[in-house]
């Protein structure tokens, strides 16, 4: 979701056309024919698609993407783009057979666009929409059941491959946070600490409030599986060619966690998708039996806290809509001032919550 701040796109075409040439010391006529910029930036994320073309042993093109961090309005309490994302892609396309998008350049330097930022090539495909979801509209329901099943299948398999990565033998101790605790269930439960905190702001919230007084009471002692998680793992993050998953995107949640929570976020964004929007899961699309099932199955070792981790998962989505929420209300005086107790996303918490607590 956008937020306001607009660029001028001749000047941000300058600025880029400079700052390329120093990445391509090398290359000479050096242009961008083609800029896309948003009319306003992400509040996750401001992303630019352009292409390049330049003369070095002869002529070259590039179709890129950039990813800058947002100007204002942060969903997260840390936001490092530079670390979670452009390093984390570089490293999974250097060492993995995780599909992501080929990373180019970092700029850490908030001078040249205003924040830090990252380019990658643009890979081309299909990506499942979130607004209308891709569960009632888009190219997914337009499949037949069997083609659906193959995509979804794809989509887990992708995920799961994230799982099995030796993050300790690749470098990514980055992605550490040792003021929360120790790699696993500590420092998980550390950070969620830090971020009902810091979103909340002692404000109560009767959900999200109910939601983490049981997680509190129910955190599995499960440090023995401290996996790289890919954070906002769902099949809207993730493009498809043919049915196959080809990249996944949105790296700023990834973490050092046990790898059933991403397994978690996955079957609370399918249930947001379908019951939250009051629709039915497509046939053909994995059910959250399925799901979890083709995950152990992948994996090679049973999800014994997937309910924890889809009440997790449920838990972090509604924190993420309250702060949206009130980014939204500084930009518009009549944006509901209860979305963040409002939104889809707690309806199904709240159903959620209950059925645990009966």
């Amino acid at each position: 979701m956008p937020v306001g701040g607009q660029r001028d796109p001749e000047e941000t075409r300058k600025i880029l056309l400079d700052w390329l040439g120093r990445q391509m010391p090398d290359a000479h006529d050096l242009a961008i024919p083609e800029l896309e910029i948003p009319q306003a930036s992400g509040f996750s994320n401001e992303t630019f698609l352009f292409e390049a073309t330049w003369k070095n042993g002869g002529p070259q093109r590039a179709r890129l993407v950039l990813r800058a961090q947002p100007q204002e309005y942060g969903l997260f309490p840390k936001v490092d783009i530079i670390e979670q994302q452009y390093r984390t892609m570089m490293l999974l396309g250097e060492h993995s057979d995780v599909p992501v998008p080929r990373v180019r350049w970092a700029e850490p330097d908030p001078d040249v666009l205003g924040q830090p930022f990252f380019v990658m090539d643009r890979v081309e495909g299909q990506v499942p929409g979130d607004n209308p979801p891709y569960t009632s509209e888009g190219f997914i329901v337009e499949l037949p059941p069997a083609r659906r099943r193959a995509l979804h299948e794809s989509g887990l398999d992708a995920m799961t491959r994230i799982h099995k990565v030796d993050w300790r033998a690749i470098g990514f101790d980055h992605l550490d946070r040792p003021e929360f605790g120790k790699p696993g269930p500590t420092q998980l439960r550390g950070y969620f600490q830090h971020f009902v905190d810091w979103a909340l702001d002692g404000e109560p919230h009767p959900v999200i409030d109910r939601a983490w007084e049981r997680l509190c009471a129910e955190w599995p002692d499960d440090g023995e599986h401290v996996d790289l998680t890919w954070g906002d793992a769902r099949i809207g993050n993730q493009m498809f060619r043919n049915q196959l998953c080809v990249a996944v995107f949105d790296w700023e949640m990834s973490a050092l966690a046990n790898a059933e929570s991403d397994l978690g976020w996955w079957c609370f964004m399918q249930r947001f998708h379908t019951e939250g929007m009051g629709g039915p899961l497509p046939e053909g699309l994995l059910d959250r039996s399925e799901t979890v099932a083709l995950w152990e199955q992948k994996i090679g070792r049973p999800a014994l806290h997937v309910d924890f981790y889809e009440l997790l998962g449920g838990f972090h989505f509604c924190l993420i809509m309250v702060m949206m929420g009130r980014s939204m209300a500084r930009l518009m005086p009549d944006f509901p001032a209860d979305f963040g107790q409002t939104n889809p996303g707690v309806g199904v918490l709240a159903t959620i919550v209950e059925r645990a607590s009966g």
